[in-house]
Formats: C-alpha cells, structure tokens, sequence
C-alpha cells in the first residue's frame, strides 16, 4: 500500500490519468462533469446520461480523476451500485476531490436508491476521500475482513418522509430496527456505510448529513469506529445488530431525531444517536457525543432472547446485548431516554452526562447486574434511573438533580414478558439493587420504590425539602434485632431520609465491602482509544436544550450548518384552514356502527357537542369537547366545502382509532370501518376545480383514540 502512494505521489498527474484510464471503457465518466445530478444539456461538459450505465468494476489501486460525476446505481445481480470490488485484496480506491451522484440535486430523499459502492468478499481494502450523495445506500459492504472507509463525506441520502407534524404525530413514522437478519436496515431505511459480516474494519473521519441513517453495523465484530460525524439525521447515527468487541469513540451522533415537536409530543419513534439490538456485546463506546436524539443510546437485548427465538432453535444460556462499556459520553437532552438498555446484563455506564431528557435518564428495564456509577442525571421529567423488573444493579456516585423521580425501582404484573419465553428463560423479580454514595437534590422525589426486595443503601447524600419517605409494607431484614427501624437503613450520611414512596419493599443492611459489580467498576481503567475530534457539544457551539430541535418534513433542521429552518408541514395539508362543521354523540347505549350503521348515524340527532373545526389532530379538537364527549364509544360527524383551483389528481390521508369512512361529493373514497390500532389508509382520486363537499365519519371504541385528515395534490402543475 505504501508503495502505491509512493508512486501516485512520485508520478502526479500521469500516474492518476493512467490509473483512471484504466477504468473508462467500462465506466465513461467525464472530467469536471458539471454539477452533480446534471442532465444533458444542463451545461456544456455534462455526462451523457442517455448512453447505458455499467458499472465500475475495480480490481487494481484506482484513483477517480477529480471531479463531479453523475453515476447511477446499476443492476449487480440481485443488487444495484455504481462501483464494484468483489473478491480483492490489498488495493485502494482513492476519490480525493471526487463526487460521485446518484440522483440528480433536488431529487425527494424517498426516491433515492441504489448503492455507490459495494464491496463484497475482499481483504484489506482503503476508501479513501470524495463525496457521496444521492445513494440510498453509500458505501455497503458484505464478508471483508480490514475494509478501511477513511475521510469520505455522504449528503442527500435517503430518509423517508415525515408525515408527523407541529400539532400531531403520526404512528406511520415510527421507525422497525428489531429485525434485520434479511437486510431490513439497509433495504428500508438506507444509511451512508453499511458492514455485514464484516472484521476489524476502521471507519474514520467520515461525515453525513440531509439522511436517516448514518453507520449500519450487522454481524460485524473487531472494528473501530472514530472521529466521524453522523449528525441532524432523522433515525440513526449508528446503529448496531449482532455485532460485538467493537471500539466507538470521539464520534458526534447529535440530533438523529424525530417524533418530536416542542412542548406538544416527545416520542422518538425509535431514533436514537446510538441504537444496539440483538446480541451486541462487549462493546466499548468512549467520548462520543450523542446528544438531542430520541434516545442518547438505545439497546435492546433482542428477540431471539424476548420472543424465545433462540430456545426454539435449540441453543441455551442465550443472552442480550451484554457486557458493553459507556465510558464518559454526553447522551444529553434526548427526547426519550439518555440510556435505554433493556433484556440485558453486566452493563456499565460510567462517567456519562444523562441530563436534559424527558423520560428518563437510564431506563433499564429487564436488567441484571447493570452498574451506573459517576453520571451526572438531571432536569430529567421522568426518572433519573428507572429499572422495572431488575436485579443486582448498583447506582453509585452519581449527581441525580433536579429531576421529577431521582431513582424508581419496581416489579409490577406484565404477563406477556414475566409469563412469556423470557421470563420463563430469565429472573424478573425486582431484588438486590444497590445505591451507594449518590447526591441527591431538588428532585420531585428522590426514590419511588415497589415490590422491590433486598435493597441496601450506604453513603447518600439528600438535599431535599420535601417529606421524608413514605409508604405501607417496608420492611428490613435484621433491623429489628439492631434496634434499627426500617427507614434507618436508608438514612444518608447526615442521618437525613430521601423523600418519596416506597410500598411492599424490604431493605438489608448494606455490608461492610462493597459488591464485587462495584468494585470492578471503580477500579476499571478505560483503554488508550482512538480519534482526536472535539466531542464536548459546548467546544463545538452545539445548543443546548430541547427546544432545539426543529423538524422538518425530512428531519431535524441542521441549525449548525446555517441552513434555513425547515418549512413546517402545515395539519391537514390542503385542509388547512377548512371550516368543518362537527357533532359528536354517544352510541353507549345504542347500536354498534359496525352492524347498523343508519342507526348509529341517527344518534347524532342528539348530540354530546357540536363545533367548527379548523384542523384534525385528534378526534376531539379540544379538551373541552373531550370532557363532554368523553373517551369510550362515541361517534362523530364532520363535514365541509373545499374549494378547489387546479383540479387532478389527489391522495387523502387519514390516521385513525377507531373506524372512519372518508366520502367526496357522496362517494365513498377511503373506509376502514374496524376496531383498529393507529393505522394510516390512503385513497388517490380525482378533484376537478370548483366546490367540493368533503364528509368524514368516525367512531371510537375504547382504549387508544387518532384521528387525523389531510388532503394533498399528487400531480401539481
């Protein structure tokens, strides 16, 4: 390798022609091509698109002769890319200066498609340099073993469109990542560098943005992921399945985001900076910053360990995502929770910043042995650490401030996971926890705790003005005998007591050493790793805070970048503004609109409320009308005039729990008349230009309740 760049360098202009030359009657691309995504006869010295595309096959050390270069993905069997290196090993393909486009510019991120490179069953292959974009796929790579993807730039990837808005979100954005054994990830959602199968990879200095997904890691193990910046996406900076022993540090996954609109909804919708699923081990992640996503890291064990998968197939002793290390990471202001590390074990989460969330710092549901020592967890509106279902998790040393639970602890009735294959495979009690020399202060309350056994405290510290914790059934084992009362074993070092509940929980004396979990952790030393970048977001300018994030219709607004914020999608679309003429009423007592739907209709002669709606959000509009139609088996009616200008084609949207029926101008155009889950439904028809009378029925049923309209034109002028 060192001596192929000794003779690039040596040789200059001649070598690189020379080198790229080789590659031109089977690839014709073009010098200086113009602008990525040129037609012909967009400008002088574009690339003839009309002539067929071939792919380029490397199999030697290439350099791309600077430029830009719009190249389509062509078809490679079952797969589609613009450039391949199949079966190689030792070579470099060099695009310094290069841009290679696989769309033309302004092209929706939901229409990209195909990949830029594949590189398939090779060894000790070097990306290096240029610029990726328009690919829905940039750089994927299956079965190589030292595949280095060194200082390349990906923009304009795909994402996919979101239907969510200011006012309501939409269940249609929710992202799927619990399965990808078939390739969900990449088929679906896209992401700039995909390794399958891939060992002792290093992906380096490379940049994404205007995408969902950055980096996808499936079934590769040993790589080194570090000084990348895979930032304001809308579902993943990294994401993580059946992949393990892997190093990730002094990365920036900021702001990979979406299911959020300030002071309205704050779901996530499964986006995070970090994501691990399914069987991700001995990982260690220090120094990345990942701030302002769904979730800071999210990590689930998997199904072959939740759904039984695994049992079914005959293997034993199956774990989740286990072992892993967050060393000193700002998984600050996330929509969701900072950490979600669920169906696991023998985690560690040390030194980490877990502030700003709304839900929860850690959630750690279904953990063992977690240990959460030195974090800061603060001005979180759920819990600083919740564990539901937990054992032998030691939270130590932590700054737990100013958050509206500081630690809750439970098990309660889940009969689907404690009946299910994985309470059937694993413990679920809620026991043995540790707390241990934490600062606690100016929480809504420092502990909630129930049916929670063998819990020990030592060395707290509260700084609390609310009352003192309470509750029925708490209980101490061998405190009696001391003289002690149970709430003495949770005194802090001043003799003060957290405030709180606490209901059918025991406490122990807390030994004199320390659990052997703890002690490992303190006494851990975090590897020399790689990378140089400046991951402190304050270093950076980053802003800090949730109302921050600001999203568009294909993810959040890279304010850093100076871009213009987004253009907000407006409720209802062309419906915006429309005055619908609304009642609703009860079918309590009366007929079922599945059965007799003319009788369910003439209940509306006697109406719960009536009122002019400008936008449907949900099926109420206001809590005032909710209150009086209340949230079980009501109907309603709504209807109004649309004044159309340009007449053609048109598609309506419509969100909904319960049944709904959409008709124009007395025509029936979309139905789900069902006992539904949220569910979008489409329907395409024509609209000629003129007045329009649009009518919608709905009912609810109990349990959950959507509804949203929209009208869109598909065919604009």
């Amino acid at each position: 390798m060192r001596q192929i760049e000794k003779g690039f360098a040596a040789l200059g202009a001649l070598a690189i022609a020379v080198a790229f030359a080789a590659c031109r009657s089977d690839w014709d691309v073009k010098r200086d091509a113009g602008v990525a995504g040129d037609r012909p006869g967009s400008r002088a010295g574009s690339v003839d698109d009309s002539a067929p595309v071939r792919a380029l096959e490397i199999s030697k050390s290439t350099r791309i002769l600077p430029g830009s270069h719009f190249r389509p993905a062509a078809r490679i069997g079952e797969r589609s890319s613009a450039i391949v290196i199949r079966d190689q090993r030792g070579l470099t393909l060099d695009l310094s200066g290069v841009e290679l486009s696989g769309s033309p510019r302004g092209t929706d991120p939901d229409q990209v498609d195909g990949w830029c490179i594949l590189i398939e069953h090779s060894t000790d292959i070097t990306v290096r340099g240029g610029t990726i974009r328009g690919y829905k796929g940039g750089i994927v790579a299956y079965d190589c073993d030292k595949l280095v993807i060194d200082g390349v730039k990906f923009d304009d990837g795909y994402a996919s469109r979101l239907l969510s808005t200011t006012l309501a979100e939409d269940q249609s954005d929710w992202l799927y990542p619990h399965e990808n054994d078939q390739d969900e990830w990449i088929t679906d959602y896209g992401g700039a560098i995909s390794l399958n199968d891939c060992t002792n990879a290093i992906v380096r200095g490379c940049r994404g943005r205007h995408a969902q997904n950055g980096i996808l890691l499936t079934r590769s193990n040993g790589a080194s992921i570090y000084d990348n910046d895979f930032s304001f996406l809308s579902g993943w900076g990294l994401a993580m399945y059946r992949s393990s022993e892997n190093v990730v540090s002094r990365n920036c996954f900021d702001y990979c985001v979406r299911g959020y609109s300030h002071d309205v909804y704050w779901r996530g919708q499964d986006s995070a900076g970090i994501l691990m699923f399914e069987c991700c081990s001995d990982n260690l992640f220090a120094q990345n910053s990942a701030t302002h996503g769904g979730d800071g890291l999210f990590l689930f064990g998997g199904n072959d360990l939740v759904l039984g998968r695994a049992v079914e197939r005959g293997e034993t002793d199956t774990g989740g995502c286990d072992r892993n290390v967050w060393y000193r990471n700002d998984f600050s202001y996330a929509v969701a929770n900072a950490i979600e590390a669920t169906f696991s074990a023998d985690n560690w989460a040390i030194g980490n910043d877990l502030s700003g969330s709304h839900q929860h710092g850690v959630w750690g549901g279904y953990s063992s042995r977690m240990v959460i020592v030195g974090n800061r967890i603060g001005d979180t509106l759920g819990g600083g650490v919740s564990i539901e279902h937990g054992q032998e998790c030691v939270i130590a040393r932590n700054r737990i401030l100013a958050n509206d639970i500081g630690v809750e602890l439970w098990w309660d009735e889940d009969p689907d996971l404690v009946g299910g294959p994985f309470g059937r495979a694993k413990d679920t009690a809620s026991r043995d926890h540790w707390i241990v020399d934490n600062y606690f202060a100016d929480s809504g309350r420092d502990l909630v705790l129930k049916q929670t056994t063998g819990l020990k405290f030592a060395d707290n510290n509260y700084f609390t003005g609310s009352a003192p914790i309470r509750g029925e059934g708490i209980t101490a084992q061998g405190a009696l005998e001391r003289g002690l009362e149970p709430r003495d074993l949770m005194k802090g070092v001043d003799g003060s007591l957290p405030s709180g509940v606490a209901e059918d929980v025991s406490v122990a004396p807390s030994a004199e050493t320390l659990p052997a979990t703890l002690r490992d952790v303190l006494d851990y030393e975090c590897p020399p790793v790689p990378g140089k970048r400046v991951t402190n977001a304050k270093d950076r300018g980053l802003r800090l805070g949730l109302d921050t994030i600001v999203m568009g219709e294909w993810g959040p607004w890279d304010y850093a970048s100076g871009e213009p914020r987004p253009k907000q999608r407006e409720p209802g679309g062309l419906f915006a503004g429309a005055r619908w003429n609304a009642t609703w009423f009860s079918w309590r007592e009366g007929v079922d609109p599945r059965k007799d739907v003319d009788a369910w209709r003439a209940l509306a002669a006697e109406p719960l409320a009536q009122a002019v709606v400008d936008v449907w959000v949900n099926p109420w509009s206001s809590d005032a009308i909710k209150r009086q139609v209340g949230n079980d088996r009501f109907g309603l009616l709504a209807s109004t005039d649309l004044e159309v200008g340009d007449g053609g084609r048109h598609r309506v949207r419509v969100v909904s729990d319960d049944g709904v029926r959409v008709r124009v101008d007395g025509k029936t155009v979309l139905e789900n008349w069902t006992w539904h889950a949220p569910t979008r439904d489409e329907a395409e028809f024509e609209l000629t230009s003129g007045r329009h009378r649009i009518e919608f029925e709905y009912f609810q049923i109990d349990g959950a309740a959507a509804l949203s309209v929209e009208l869109e034109r598909i065919d604009a002028p």
